[in-house]
């Protein structure tokens, strides 16, 4: 079933497609290889009255324990990338850092600072991922969607934009692919910051253990892993999940953590944060419960 779509893989498991690495799995794995097939396989998935769940690099994520009885859609092979000038064409399924080393291979700069954040296109715009001063958002032309099995074209205006939230996290929107224009930059100059970048992130992330990157906001005028780590919880842990020793604004799975234990401990650093600042720490990472 649905192999004219693409690739497909039955009672599949989905801990390598998620980065906590959570063992659950489901009934059908699709990897459409066009946006023209995936419109296809959207029609054959309603007409056999399936459910279906969309996933892009798996970060960001807290995927169910359970079996999902139905389709996940993977938009691993929807990478395309067209650069004509300074505009750049690029499909929701490619690597964000990839990305960014084609475009500062063809000398442009406007990525470069979000080098490092895990996941796909697609994802980064769907939370709006950024850092202090860059969000995928600043480059903006527009972004490609289905809705309600139509491609439609949104203009960034049409887009609602805060910090680490979109619009399309209150619709059914598909994100398929998005228009940019870039400015000129130099290459050097450009690999020189993503190295800084990258040495930061080994130094002060937790990236030799399976996690999903940042689990909260940062609070107005406060950070989510300063609390954290001032409430006493580095190294606290549930299972075997447990907040990074290194940032603990970071869940690392030690092993065999399960998605109760991830929510779990959340919970936990929820309620002592809380307790200790009277601050509502709000998560940035989504929880997914199948249907």
């Amino acid at each position: 079933m649905f192999r004219e779509y693409g690739e497909v893989y039955e009672n599949c498991s989905l801990e390598k497609y998620n980065t906590y690495n959570i063992k659950t799995s489901c009934t059908y794995l699709v990897k459409p290889n066009s946006i023209e097939n995936l419109l296809l396989l959207l029609k054959a998935i309603e007409k056999e009255e399936y459910n279906y769940f969309i996933i892009g690099g798996g970060s960001n994520l807290i995927l169910p324990d359970s079996k999902f009885d139905g389709v996940i859609i993977s938009l691993e092979y929807l990478n395309k990338v067209i650069i004509n000038d300074k505009e750049v064409i690029a499909e929701a399924g490619i690597r964000l850092n990839n990305l960014i080393k084609l475009c500062i291979d063809s000398s442009l700069s406007g990525f470069e600072y979000l080098f490092g954040i895990p996941g796909t296109l697609g994802g980064a715009l769907y939370g709006n991922a950024g850092v202090k001063d860059h969000t995928i958002y600043d480059n903006l032309i527009n972004i490609e969607v289905i809705r309600n099995g139509r491609l439609v074209r949104l203009n960034k205006k049409d887009i609602e934009i805060s910090y680490r939230y979109t619009s399309f996290k209150a619709n059914n929107d598909i994100i398929i692919r998005a228009t940019f224009n870039l400015n000129e930059g130099i290459p050097l100059n450009m690999n020189l910051i993503i190295k800084e970048i990258n040495m930061k992130r080994i130094t002060s992330q937790p990236l030799e253990y399976p996690n999903a990157g940042s689990v909260f906001k940062n609070p107005l005028n406060n950070y989510a892993g300063r609390l954290i780590e001032d409430a006493g919880l580095k190294g606290y842990s549930v299972g075997d999940a447990e907040v990074s020793n290194k940032h603990a604004n970071f869940i690392i799975n030690k092993g065999h953590a399960t998605s109760k234990d991830i929510k779990d401990l959340i919970n936990i650093i929820q309620t002592k944060v809380y307790e200790k600042y009277k601050i509502s720490l709000e998560l940035e990472q989504i929880i997914v419960e199948w249907d």
